[in-house]
């Protein structure tokens, strides 16, 4: 085989980023996302995979079809959805985190785990329907460090058994959609302080440990027949300390491929994540991660380098060509399960009158989970007072962005005035004190306090908002406080939960959507006369 062929086959185990809208100019991301003259070449040349992010449902299914003639052969199209269509992709469905699934568990393991199957139902057929093949879930991590800034809420609890039965419930769920899985970040990311987007975790557990909690999860989706399975960027020190996961054979081949039996897709994370980018460059880390045992390479920095280098490695007998066509083919026979474009026209969703019933199905069905998910700890009516607040912290921009904001527009209708806090902004706390706030700047007024907290990748250090304990305590006893509402992480609910009189108003939510804030604030506001307001204030904005 001359060098040129055999350097399109080897592309084929290569995923590149790209936006989901179909301008360069709209990508959201373009240092991580490919332009659309050099994802065009990439394809042609034989890149196998494409990873999307942004743009509404309907540009992600025309931007699908481009994808797949510019490749002109079966295509991996992927995205990390965890938490609906909706995370990703705008105008999609999205649901409650894992995590808020997980809550529901400890009181009713029948309905977690039916809620759970069904989540994958909705999602793999909402997100099949745009064109995508692959979804990047579940997320197999056992959360037992809350501090862990990256998995968070995004994992399906903080227990093995709670892990493995709802993700076995939402891979079910995703099957009878017929879409590809990927269980994720093996052989587990939920015991690291970490961030791999910024570092590379560290986690001194042995295989004795791992296989008591970490490995439970994935086990059972192994045995039931997920289809691929993604390797963290975790050193392990006590299994391979030299080479994180990703790299190691000891990993990936002797512990996934020979104890674990698993002969699926093996996907590395993304290789532009610092965890492997500060020690490695594009071309030795994806040779390394391929001799390690892993099929397909995601995200490299370089792609090129990256292509070049593991070709170089087949062409010069480092790697055997054997283990290229070994990868390719475990690559043909999951794309084989989903590729069947005569069953896709078949489809329901092709019918525009289904389809619509069917996304309505999936949104009532999200705000139904939002109903069991969320606390209210005092159902007494929240007054606002003349120049009282309504403080706001927020860690994305996202959250604010839309006109119709519950978390804004509810407390201003009964009189609250807004502010909002974020990392980026004017700092709020004391120049002596970080802990405390500057309550001159707000003169006696009460303050209604709404925190939007989650870990999440790239958060890093502003995770950890305990500086706000300690200021809820000194708005309590200065009779300041008029309510506490938590958007997301239950660690920082659970604390302030036990740190305030119960006749303080309280309330949570594991989610941070419109809807959720709409269920809490109808409950604790004077919901009547907020809708009747911001009715009348959106009639009169509905136009320039």
């Amino acid at each position: 085989m001359n060098k040129s062929d055999l350097r399109r086959q080897v592309a084929e185990l290569f995923i590149v980023r790209a936006s989901g809208f179909n301008l360069d100019s709209q990508r959201l991301y373009p240092n991580l996302e490919e332009s659309n003259s050099n994802l065009k070449r990439l394809l042609e040349e034989g890149v196998g995979g494409v990873i999307v992010l942004g743009g509404t449902v309907k540009e992600l299914e025309i931007r699908c079809n481009i994808l797949k003639k510019w490749s002109g052969r079966p295509l991996l199209l992927c995205a990390d959805i965890e938490e609906g269509v909706g995370q990703r992709f705008y105008g999609g469905t999205k649901f409650v985190p894992p995590m808020g699934i997980a809550q529901i568990y400890k009181k009713d393991q029948t309905l977690a785990i039916s809620i759970a199957e069904k989540i994958g139902y909705f999602t793999g057929k909402e997100a099949k329907k745009i064109g995508l093949n692959w979804l990047l879930a579940p997320v197999c991590d056992i959360n037992n460090n809350p501090n862990n800034p990256v998995i968070n809420l995004r994992a399906w609890g903080e227990e093995p058994e709670t892990v493995k039965s709802l993700t076995s419930a939402f891979q079910r769920g995703v099957s009878r959609s017929k879409m590809l899985t990927c269980a994720k970040h093996f052989p587990g990311h939920g015991n690291s302080e970490v961030d791999s987007h910024l570092d590379l975790p560290e986690i001194h557990h042995d295989l004795s440990k791992l296989e008591k909690f970490e490995l439970i999860p994935f086990k059972s989706l192994i045995n039931q027949g997920v289809n691929s399975v993604m390797i963290g960027h975790l050193l392990f020190p006590k299994i391979d300390p030299i080479f994180p996961a990703t790299l190691s054979k000891r990993v990936v081949t002797d512990l996934l491929r020979i104890k674990f039996k698993y002969d699926g897709l093996v996907v590395s994370d993304a290789l532009v994540m610092n965890a492997i980018t500060n020690k490695y460059s594009s071309g030795k880390a994806a040779v390394m991660a391929f001799d390690a045992g892993i099929d397909l390479i995601m995200m490299p920095k370089d792609i090129d380098e990256a292509i070049d280098s593991l070709t170089d490695a087949f062409y010069s007998g480092k790697i055997s060509l054997e283990r290229l066509n070994i990868s390719r083919e475990r690559r043909k026979k999951q794309l084989d399960l989903v590729s069947n474009e005569a069953d896709f026209k078949k489809e329901d969703l092709n019918n525009e009158d289904i389809k619509n019933k069917f996304l309505l199905d999936a949104s009532k069905f999200s705000n139904s989970i939002i109903k069991s998910s969320i606390f209210v700890r005092e159902e007494s009516t929240i007054k606002a007072e003349y120049n009282d607040i309504n403080l706001i912290q927020i860690d994305n921009f996202d959250q604010v962005a839309n006109k119709f904001i519950p978390a804004l527009d509810f407390p201003k209708a009964v009189g609250f005035k807004n502010l909002i806090i974020h990392p980026l902004g004017i700092s709020p706390w004391g120049k002596t004190n970080k802990n405390f706030l500057e309550l001159g700047q707000f003169s006696n007024s009460k303050i209604l306090v709404q925190l939007f907290v989650r870990g999440k990748p790239f958060i890093g250090l502003d995770y950890h908002n305990d500086h706000w304990i300690d200021t809820i305590e000194k708005l309590e006893f200065e009779q300041r406080l008029s309510g506490i509402i938590i958007y997301g992480c239950p660690y920082l609910f659970d604390k302030i939960k036990k740190t305030i009189h119960k006749n303080i108003p309280l309330a949570y939510s594991p989610s941070q959507t419109e809807e959720a804030q709409n269920q809490i604030l109808s409950r604790i506001l004077q919901s009547k006369t907020t809708q009747k307001e911001i009715d009348k204030e959106s009639s009169i904005e509905f136009t320039d």
